[in-house]
């Protein structure tokens, strides 16, 4: 009699939330990758990478399995093997299959480990950008200002010295954000410059002199289309970025959160950013429309997604609508993942939706007129 493969249910029943030992390797590839990189580092290891290598030896030696005989074999595996590989401990119901740690041409670590993290709980790279968030709130000391200074992060994941210097800056904003920005690290560049996504404005690498995005080439956002021609910056010295976790996870999602404030403004509707939201939660009202949530989240692995719901809307009352890219959505299994994800006092109340489709679930559907049963009383 063959085992079958545990659900989502009982993958996240099963979850060791401290002794993970992907837990450990995804935080410690993130902390390498923001000290030295991937692509070369040197001793002394950071604690966590070596806390990681021992997690991931010890689970592979309780199991039978050859384990990685060093960090940089470990990192080999990180990037050629799936997430979901048994050697990391990570329930294949839990992750997308073919999911990588490190991208292999970016040599950065992936979308999907960032995301990775104690089901429900933010992960080290997300709650740094809350926190950023956070503090850039209280300093704005208004909800018109934080708003502005949010959007003006998410349209500016990079600022050249040119910008500093157009007629359109926004001198007043950026004295309150620019502490969030830093240096361009070493480990995004090639051959001492900066390539950069023609669709998002992210870092991208074309290890092969390619010009254009394509199937040889990086984008931090991962998810942009092909054919799109790089911007290159010879002068990275002059330029600042913006800090990972920002970059993650409030630009990642700025478009998809852009098109579905286009939607409410063709339909009618009011959104207000609410105070204390994380990342950034709305309350939508309109004549005709219900009111409700919404949080807009562009994320790879919707099981994580639909934990970190679940806690950011537990104790709301109101329904929400959690907004995701169309391309999310269409993936097969998205939509039941993030379902089986959510808590019992979310389920019915949370949906899952795109801006495309957002009218369906905000506009008030008049009740069907009763019909007269003959005979009946007027």
């Amino acid at each position: 009699m063959t085992s079958r493969a545990p659900t989502n249910a009982e993958a996240q029943r099963g979850m060791d939330h401290g002794n993970d030992p992907f837990l450990a390797l995804a935080r410690a590839l993130t902390i390498l990758s923001e000290q030295d990189g991937l692509r070369s580092f040197s001793l002394p290891y950071p604690r966590e990478a070596q806390l990681a290598l021992d997690r991931v030896i010890l689970h592979c030696l309780n199991h039978g399995w050859t384990p990685p005989k060093s960090l940089p074999e470990l990192l080999s595996w990180c990037t050629r093997r799936s997430v979901g590989d048994a050697e990391f401990g990570v329930s294949p119901a839990l992750v997308s299959q073919g999911a990588r740690w490190i991208h292999p041409i970016g040599m950065m670590p992936t979308r999907t480990c960032l995301e990775l993290a104690p089901l429900g709980r933010p992960g080290r790279v997300e709650q740094d950008a809350l926190n950023s968030l956070s503090a850039l709130e209280h300093r704005c000391g208004s909800a018109g200002r934080f708003s502005r200074c949010r959007q003006f992060l998410a349209r500016h994941p990079l600022v050249t010295h040119q910008d500093r210097f157009g007629r359109r800056w926004e001198a007043m904003t950026w004295n309150k954000v620019r502490e969030l920005y830093e240096p361009v690290p070493e480990a995004l560049l090639d051959r001492r410059m900066l390539t950069v996504c023609g669709t998002c404005g992210l870092p991208a690498r074309a290890p092969s002199g390619e010009r254009e995005s394509g199937p040889d080439t990086w984008c931090e956002g991962e998810d942009c289309p092909p054919g799109v021609r790089f911007r290159l910056l010879r002068e990275p010295g002059q330029c600042l970025i913006l800090r990972r976790s920002l970059r993650a996870f409030l630009v990642a999602p700025a478009r998809t959160e852009q098109a579905a404030m286009d939607e409410l403004a063709r339909i009618g509707g009011g959104h207000q950013l609410l105070a204390d939201s994380g990342l950034g939660a709305y309350r939508i009202t309109g004549s005709g429309l219900r009111t409700c949530l919404m949080q807009v989240y562009d994320r790879r692995q919707p099981s994580f997604l639909g934990g970190r719901v679940s806690e950011a809307f537990s104790s709301a009352t109101d329904p929400a609508l959690v907004v995701v890219p169309r391309r999310a959505v269409d993936q097969d299994g998205y939509r039941d993942a993030f379902e089986t994800a959510l808590s019992n006092e979310c389920r019915g109340r949370v949906t899952l939706t795109t801006p495309d489709d957002l009218e369906r679930h905000l506009r008030v559907q008049d009740p069907p007129p009763t019909q007269k049963v003959e005979g009946a009383d007027a």
